[in-house]
């Protein structure tokens, strides 16, 4: 215990306090374009179909990593050299997201559909564009040895701002009006503008453009080259990569078929809709702050390989706590042990993967490498719900829950299959420093 209350010490340097603030900034303007923008809609008479097509508007945070790799080499004149390259794009984006946020605050959806839809994007596209800054300013300012207790951070101060953006936006709409609610949102994302003023700078490497090109079309492949095929090139080695883009699937397997399902599956048991917000929201988002807080903790105590391979265990015992769900049918005891162990293990979930996969993320390339990676699991949870909801209607819940625990277990040979990768790696990189000395000998 002594030995992990000291470990626990990390959660007290200055730089985290820091990125749980930029967690929630993250998190602030996330269920504006979704949740809390399909729920005005509703009550504004907007039909469904429409609803539902307005879930397209959030597709530049599963397509940011398509400019990332600018956001990783432009400047931008003037305010790069007052605020550095990192918090210059970050003051961009906020602008950009506050003047959005404003414009949808005074459209009607019953009214102007076209306008709604075109701000709702841009408040995406902004909110995309500083999710990426913040992702690299986490990965760039910490500390190896402080990546696991950052991504936890981030991930629980990223649900505070859900919360303020989904239940808080929701209550300041039923107690004033939907202009008032989105404008105090945005009120919020100048509170991140100030955050940005007052923080340092990252240390970080350039994206060095090696040869000027005389030709024009040669100049314009030289850029495309750097800027979009040269940070696949400085990610892992094909083999390897194609065992982390495989890891990348069967570790969000689990939680993404247990969260994409849970809903239906205690509506189909018989749960009330308020048993349902007591027990998923109240006392689940409570224990996944906590499971985020452990999986840094973990990281910290274990190491990344070890906490891992642990949260590939605790997926499993998820699932089986939803066959047993199943089985047992209605019955709320069951229910606050079932929500208690899967909500725990969606906290740590969320904290190692951010800080796994930020282990492989190298500078100059920090934005590319997290975006295309993060984005690659964004595409896995949205096919893995797709045929989950598809399952679902084929085959028992029983059986659904108790094939995804299973699915998920090859997660396990994958790591370890990683972390040969990286022996292997390390190894061949001490013979070769130690070749010089033989030679000078």
């Amino acid at each position: 215990m002594r030995t992990w209350l000291r470990h626990a010490r990390i959660y007290t340097q200055p730089q985290l306090l820091i990125i749980f603030l930029l967690g929630i900034i993250s998190g602030l303007p996330f269920l504006l374009t979704l949740s809390t923008l399909s729920f005005w809609m509703a009550e504004s008479g907007v039909s469904k179909t429409t609803i539902g097509l307005f879930m397209l508007v959030s597709l530049p945070y599963s397509l940011k990593f398509l400019w990332a790799p600018f956001i990783d080499h432009f400047t931008l004149p003037y305010i790069t050299s007052h605020f550095g390259r990192r918090r210059s794009w970050a003051l961009i984006s906020q602008t950009g997201l506050f003047i959005s946020l404003v414009l949808l605050a005074h459209c009607d959806p019953s009214q102007t559909i076209a306008l709604t839809a075109l701000s709702s994007f841009f408040v995406a596209f902004f909110a995309a564009t500083q999710d990426i800054i913040i992702d690299v300013y986490r990965i760039e300012i910490l500390k190896a040895d402080a990546h696991g207790a950052g991504a936890a951070l981030e991930a629980i101060g990223f649900r505070f701002g859900m919360l303020a953006s989904g239940a808080g936006a929701l209550y300041l709409a039923h107690t004033l009006s939907w202009r008032t609610a989105y404008l105090i949102m945005a009120a919020g994302i100048l509170v991140g503008m100030i955050v940005f003023c007052l923080i340092a700078e990252p240390p970080q490497s350039r994206i060095v453009f090696l040869q000027p090109a005389l030709h024009k079309t040669k100049k314009i492949r030289h850029w495309l080259n750097t800027l979009f095929i040269m940070p696949w090139i400085k990610l892992p080695a094909k083999r390897e990569l194609g065992y982390l883009l495989l890891f990348i699937f069967c570790f969000k397997m689990g939680d993404t078929v247990l969260n994409a399902m849970c809903a239906p599956f205690l509506c189909d048991l018989g749960f009330s809709k308020i048993e349902f917000a007591n027990v998923t929201k109240v006392f689940g988002i409570t224990l996944m702050v906590v499971g985020g807080l452990i999986g840094g903790l973990m990281i910290h105590r274990l190491g990344i390989l070890q906490s891992t391979i642990m949260c590939v265990g605790l997926q499993c015992i998820s699932c089986l706590m939803f066959v047993i769900q199943s089985l047992v049918g209605y019955h709320l005891s069951v229910l606050v042990i079932t929500v208690g162990v899967e909500s725990l293990c969606s906290g740590m979930v969320s904290a190692i993967f951010i800080a796994y996969i930020s282990n492989f993320c190298r500078q100059p390339y920090t934005a590319s490498h997290f975006t295309l990676l993060y984005s690659f699991g964004s595409f896995c949870r949205v096919i893995i719900s797709v045929f989950a909801g598809w399952l679902a209607d084929h085959i028992e819940w029983t059986a659904l829950f108790l094939s995804t625990g299973i699915l998920t277990l090859p997660a396990i040979y994958i790591l370890i299959r990683l972390a040969q990768f990286e022996e292997k790696k390390l190894l061949k990189h001490q013979e070769q420093k130690r070749k010089p000395r033989k030679l000078a000998g």
